[in-house]
Parts: structure tokens; sequence; C-alpha cells
């Protein structure tokens, strides 16, 4: 693959890489195949996790409620963050301040490209922009409320990213 080939490359990530951005990472790419399909050969998405360990399956619940929205997580393998990882990434979408903090800390050349997934790509009110809550270990109406905000933006974020040009 040559230079001009790289692909723009998405990493969603959480604190421990289990539920919210092992779930964002799926839906991500089965959303690119259902509505973008020529966009797969341009768009990489990764997922980690800022305080994750690698190797960890998905969480059982998001398991369940991925294969409810047509897509597995049978294969997801928790990965830490890298600096190569960073690197390589265009963009790295958190869910929360503090991990949004964290990452810039530890890599602050990536600063300009760390964003809470709310803010990404944003043109509304900044008072609309706030964290993604971790539904790990909450009940029914917790995930149903992380799955309707992940899904408005994952399709808010691909249709900028095409006003963009990206895709």
């Amino acid at each position: 693959m040559g230079l001009f080939d790289k692909k723009f490359t998405i990493v969603v990530a959480c604190k421990a890489n289990i539920t919210r951005s092992a779930y964002l990472d799926g839906y991500m790419r089965q959303y690119l195949k259902d509505h973008y399909p020529y966009a797969r050969k341009k768009i990489k998405i990764l997922s980690a996790g800022v305080r994750a360990r690698n190797g960890s399956s998905a969480n059982a619940v998001v398991k369940h409620v991925a294969r409810i929205h047509g897509f597995s997580l049978g294969a997801h393998s928790s990965s830490k963050f890298t600096p190569k990882l960073v690197k390589n990434a265009d963009a790295i979408l958190v869910m929360e301040q503090w991990q949004k903090d964290e990452l810039t800390e530890r890599f602050p050349k990536a600063a300009n490209k760390i964003f809470r997934m709310m803010e990404y790509l944003q043109s509304g009110e900044p008072e609309n922009i706030r964290d993604i809550p971790d539904p790990t270990g909450q009940n029914t109406a917790d995930f149903e409320e992380f799955i309707e905000v992940a899904h408005s933006e994952v399709e808010r974020i691909f249709r900028e990213l095409g006003r963009e040009g990206v895709i």
C-alpha cells in the first residue's frame, strides 16, 4: 500500500475496551458495511481502552445487544493504547472527559486528535456535548440509553465525514 493509500483510522476508546468501545467498534464496522460499503476501503475502525488489559472479551450483555443489532463481538479482544496505535490514528474518540485528559497527558503530541465522541466534528452547541456513561453492570434502560446515543453519534460522525470528503 502506497503513501496515498493510507486509510483514515478512527480509534474508539473507553475505560477497559469491553463494553462501549467494543460495541462501537463493531457497530461502526457494520454501519459502514450497510450504509457506505465503498468507504470500507477508506476507513479503518479500531478500539482500545485507556486502562485496558490486553485480551479480555467483550462484556456478555453487550455481546447480546450486538447480536440483537445484527453483528457479533465474539472475536473481540481488548487492547491497550500503544504509542504506535496513537501515532497511526487520525481520530481517537473517547467516551468521557477523564479519558481524554488521561490520553492527552500520556500522548501530548496527539492532543489535536483526541476527542470526546460527542465533540468530534461537532458543529452544534457546546452544551450538547457530554460524556457517554458506562452501562456496564447497570440496568436495561441504561444499556438502551447507551445504544440510542451510540447509534445517533455513529450516524452523525459518518455523515460529517462524508461532508469532509473522507468517505
